[in-house]
Parts: C-alpha cells; structure tokens; sequence
C-alpha cells in the first residue's frame, strides 16, 4: 500500500471519528440539560418522603439520564457492533474480571491497613452493613457505565482519530476532569424551575484547594491510564470494569470501615491528603505510589495475558 493510499484511509477515519467524539460532547450537554430540568419536578414530587438535599437530586437524575440517554447515543453512532470501538470477544472475560477487581482492591487494602495501623483512621463504633451493600451496588454499575462511555465508546473513537497514546491520554484528561464536574453542597432555601440550572455555575465554586484539585486530578489521569492500558491491550473490557469497581469499592469501603484522625486534613501532605470528589480520590504521595503499583501488577498480569493462545 503506498504513502497516499495510507493518507487517503487515515483522512477517512479520522472525519469519521471526529463527528463520534462532537455527538458524545453533545450527549453529555443533553445529560446536564435533563438534570437541570427534571430535578426540580422530582425534588417537589419526592422531598416529602425523602428529605434529600436538591443537589442530591441533581447529580442522582444526571446520573440516570447518562444510563438512559446511552442507548439513543449508540442508535445516533449507528453503531452496529462493539468492533467499532476497538472491541472483541474476551473468552477470559470472567478471569479479567475478577483479576482486574483483586488487582485494585489488594493495594486500597493495604492503604486502609497502613492507616489504621499509624492511628491516622479509627474505627467507627457503629457500622451498618446494609450501607456496605450500596457501596458493592454503586461499585458495579459506576465501574460498568463508566468504563463503557470512557474506555469503550469514547477511547475506541479517540483510537481511530489520534492513535492509541495520544487517545489514551486525551480520554484520561477528560475522564479525570469530568470527576470535578460535581454540584456544590450548598442547602435550597427554596426551589424552583431554575434551581436545577442554578447548579451548573455552582461547579466552579465546588471545586477543591489547588494542591488538592492538583493531587485528586494526577491520580485520576493515573487511573485512567491504567485502566485505557487494560482495555486497550485485552481488546476488552472486563479488565478495566473489573479495576475500576475495585477502586470504588475499597475507596468507599474504606471511609464506611473507619474515620480519618488527620487534623488538620492537609497537615500530612505532600504524603497524605485528604480524600477528593466526593471522598472517593484520595491524595498524596502515599496514595499514588498505590496506585502506580496496581499499574505495575496490571502490566506484568498482561504482559503473561497477551501471551496465552486463549487470548483473542
């Protein structure tokens, strides 16, 4: 194949990975628009048996939203078959699966032990264990929905527009920034049809200390890496959903389990930080060796899965 005949097919593919990537921008425009609408009916309809805060409702109905609104962005894709996104049948699905969760939890585990052993947490006297069940549940489906929109549709595009690297890099950019895309926890005195719009601007204010912001978005861009590697290179992602529900459920795990000692919550930084995004990305030094760690077991468990025969 010459030199044209290579530009000619890189040209085709990437003016038609680019009108993907504007849809899927759209479609998470469409996503804000629903909660800001459909938040203040809901608010009114339910805050009488619920008593939920309205920011609750906010980020709750964004979140059902991305789940329903999913299925017309893949019929607007006119996407035929998960190949388009770089996608194939895993037949070690389940054993990716399973690794992919250990792999990520085991080092959250330590982290937990580490801290509880240095009296840096304590123990709550009262653990409810219905609570631990909403964590597994929430684990499940952020990890499945989260991976499929990052690492399925939104990577598998990205591929065929930049290139694997570039892609990998620019989806976990977008992924860790999203993360802070997060309605401020401020009370309603009263709501109304423009409350739900009244929360968007509120992001900016909802946003950490610099160091903070600057420490929560270098270990999410961490794992976003991680987990572009895994689906990248296992063609899958099963891996990838597999780590990512690991991570969310030690993270929140962990904050049901026992609370942080640390006072000041910055007073053991750069090693230490306080937890960010909802107390679900820890800071630090410490917590970012982690991670990076999870990075090392997931290469070496790769470099050994890629060289099976049973690998597709």
């Amino acid at each position: 194949m010459d030199i044209e005949a290579v530009d000619t097919i890189a040209g085709m593919t990437f003016s038609l990975a680019v009108p993907a990537l504007a849809k899927i921008f759209l479609y998470l425009l469409v996503v804000v628009l629903a909660a800001a609408v459909i938040s203040p009916p809901a608010y009114w309809l339910f805050h009488a048996q619920l008593d939920f805060p309205f920011y609750r409702y906010f980020s709750r109905i964004a979140q059902i939203a991305a789940i329903v609104l999913l299925g017309p962005l893949l019929l607007w894709l006119r996407v035929r078959s998960f190949a388009e996104f770089g996608l194939s049948r895993n037949p070690r699905k389940y054993r990716d699966l399973a690794a992919g969760f250990f792999l990520a939890f085991l080092p959250v585990l330590l982290l937990g032990a580490g801290y509880l052993w240095f009296g840096l947490y304590k123990v709550k006297p009262e653990l409810l264990p219905g609570v631990l069940v909403r964590i597994a549940l929430t684990a499940c489906v952020v990890a499945a929905v989260e991976e499929f929109l990052f690492r399925g549709v939104l990577l598998g595009l990205s591929v065929r527009a930049l290139g694997r690297i570039p892609a990998a890099v620019g989806v976990s950019l977008i992924f860790a920034a999203v993360h802070f895309l997060k309605p401020a926890k401020l009370p309603d005195a009263t709501v109304s049809w423009w409350s739900g719009f009244a929360q968007i601007p509120r992001v900016a204010g909802n946003l950490p200390p610099a160091e903070l912001l600057a420490g929560g978005f270098l270990s999410l861009v961490v794992v976003g890496l991680i987990l572009s590697l895994a689906a990248l290179r296992t063609r899958s992602l099963f891996l990838p959903i597999g780590l990512h529900a690991g991570w969310v459920f030690g993270q929140q795990g962990l904050q049901w389990l026992a609370k942080s000692r640390i006072r000041p919550e910055d007073a053991l930084l750069p090693w230490i930080g306080p937890n960010v995004v909802s107390g679900a990305v820890p800071t630090g030094i410490v917590p970012l060796g982690l991670l990076l760690l999870t990075g090392g077991m997931v290469w070496f468990y790769l470099r050994d899965a890629t060289a099976s025969p049973d690998r597709s």
